[in-house]
C-alpha cells in the first residue's frame, strides 16, 4: 500500500528533535517515536463588508480545518507544501501505526508511521470555514452601539495538507496504563500535548481500540 502525502514536510527528525530537547535526549532509549501524518484543509477566504452609508471593505482571512473533526481556526500563513510518499507492507492498516518506507525529496528511511485517514470532505470544510470566517468578521465589523454592515463571503480557495507529528511514549508499557505521550510537530519542531490535542485523541483512540482487541 502506497500513501502519496501533500505534507509541510518532515523537516525535524529525532536526531534533531534530541538535539533541541533535553528531557528527549535524556530518555531517548527509554521512548518510542512513531510518525503520525494528520489531514488539513486549508482555505484563503475573501469577503465584503457593506455598510449602507459608509461603501465597502474587502476581507481577507486564512483557515484551517481539521479533516478529522471539522474544526477551524484562523492562520497566519500557510505552511510550504512537499510531496511524500509512504509504503507499508503487506495489507495492514495503514489509519495505524506499521512499518513502512517514507520517499521524499532527498531522503528515504523506514520509520513506523500511520497515516490518520480523511473525515472531513472539501465541501463540509468548506462550509465550517465559510461559517468560521463569516463569524469573525461580523465580531470584527459589527462593533457594539455601531452600524451595522452585511457581511458576505465572496470566494474560498481550498488547499489540502497533511502534516507530520512524531508521537513519544515509553517502550514499556507501565502497569498503570498506557504511559504518558508527548507530540512533536515534525516540520516546526514543536512541541506540546494540548497544542495539538487533535493529533493525541487520535493517538489514544488507536489505544482504546488495541486494549479492547487485547
Amino acid at each position: 500500500m502506497i500513501c502519496s502525502l501533500p505534507s509541510s514536510g518532515l523537516v525535524w527528525d529525532e536526531e534533531h528533535l534530541a538535539a533541541r530537547y533535553a528531557f528527549l535526549r535524556r530518555r531517548r532509549d527509554e521512548v518510542t517515536l512513531e510518525l503520525l501524518y494528520y489531514p488539513y484543509w486549508l482555505f484563503s477566504m475573501q469577503g465584503t463588508a457593506t455598510w449602507r452609508f459608509f461603501g465597502e471593505k474587502p476581507l481577507e482571512i486564512l483557515l484551517v480545518c481539521d479533516a478529522g473533526t471539522g474544526r477551524c481556526q484562523r492562520v497566519s500563513s500557510f505552511p510550504e507544501m512537499r510531496e511524500e510518499s509512504l509504503s507499508f507492507d503487506g495489507s495492514g492498516d495503514s489509519a495505524r501505526f506499521a512499518p513502512g518506507m517514507l520517499r521524499a525529496e532527498g531522503m528515504e528511511r523506514q520509520v513506523y508511521a500511520c497515516v490518520v485517514p480523511l473525515k472531513v470532505g472539501e465541501a463540509q470544510a468548506g462550509d465550517a470555514a465559510e461559517a468560521f470566517a463569516l463569524s469573525l468578521w461580523r465580531r470584527r465589523c459589527n462593533l457594539p452601539l455601531g452600524p451595522r454592515a452585511a457581511i458576505h463571503c465572496t470566494e474560498k480557495r481550498p488547499l489540502f495538507l497533511y502534516k507530520p507529528f512524531w508521537i513519544m511514549r515509553p517502550k514499556a508499557r507501565p502497569e498503570s496504563g498506557p504511559g504518558k505521550m508527548f507530540v512533536f510537530d515534525a516540520s516546526t519542531g514543536l512541541g506540546g500535548v494540548s497544542e495539538y490535542w487533535n493529533v493525541v485523541e487520535y493517538v489514544l483512540e488507536l489505544q482504546k481500540e488495541a486494549r479492547g482487541s487485547e
